[in-house]
């Protein structure tokens, strides 16, 4: 699913006034004709009809640009306005568009979904310590290692300053949690090398399953209320919620 962009509404101006030009030309060419002497109107036809040829490759040329440009720019901002210019994963209106896509597919056939939400702990304290620059630099670092350690299929955002979610595709709970465990304890053994210093980082997870009365809404309440309760549970740990909870 593409955004639309603000340039969009402006081709169709763009090829109005192009066909105004055009038509402007021709008039101009056939009051000259007629207004030409008889015997002269031989040689003008030619020259009108070379003339004409010419001002359509030109158009037609300049239109092809155009478009082009008009496409790249489009282009351009819609990835801007669906990715986070940090780590270039989705952001969060990113996220939503590939969640409804995701969720449409696993309770249609039905297949397993799991979600993630995944915060890094004592983000703020590490960001008033070491500065912006390298909490950035370590954003990056952290969503970097999570693209490594997923699937192509699988789907991940940035959810905010410092958490990040996540849907695993055709994977139940079980196995779920084995992959969010895999991903917090790789995370607790990497040294992230920001502005000169060497940090370490770990992350609370949030975890459950997609069911089939779920929306979109309900399964992140219930990953969110699981990433609380291993927030308060003391950090660096994974917690479930259980898919009959409800939290809407």
């Amino acid at each position: 699913m593409s955004l639309r962009s603000p340039l969009s509404p402006q081709r169709k101006p763009l090829a109005v006034v192009a066909l105004l030009l055009a038509s402007g030309f021709l008039i101009i060419a056939l009051l000259g004709y007629y207004a030409a002497h008889p015997a002269m109107r031989d040689h003008i036809l030619r020259a009108l009809y070379l003339n004409l040829l010419i001002g359509l490759l030109v158009t037609l040329s300049a239109l092809a640009i155009l478009y082009r440009l008009f496409n790249g720019y489009q282009r351009r901002i819609d990835a801007q306005t669906i990715l986070d210019g940090l780590t270039e994963l989705p952001n969060r209106r990113g996220f939503d568009l590939l969640a409804v896509q995701a969720l449409h597919e696993a309770q249609r056939e039905p297949k397993p979904l799991t979600a993630l939400l995944l915060e890094l702990d004592d983000f703020k304290r590490l960001d008033t310590t070491h500065g912006h620059i390298a909490s950035d630099q370590l954003l990056t670092g952290v969503a970097r290692d999570l693209t490594e350690n997923l699937r192509h299929s699988d789907i991940v955002c940035r959810w905010s300053a410092e958490a990040f979610v996540v849907l695993l595709k055709d994977t139940d709970g079980q196995t779920g949690l084995k992959i969010a465990e895999k991903i917090r304890q790789y995370i607790e053994k990497q040294r992230y090398f920001c502005s000169g210093k060497q940090l370490l980082v770990t992350v609370s997870i949030g975890l459950t399953t997609l069911q089939d009365k779920d929306t979109l809404h309900s399964l992140l309440s219930r990953t969110d209320h699981a990433l609380q309760r291993a927030r308060q549970t003391g950090d660096n740990r994974t917690c479930v919620e259980m898919p009959h909870s409800s939290y809407e």
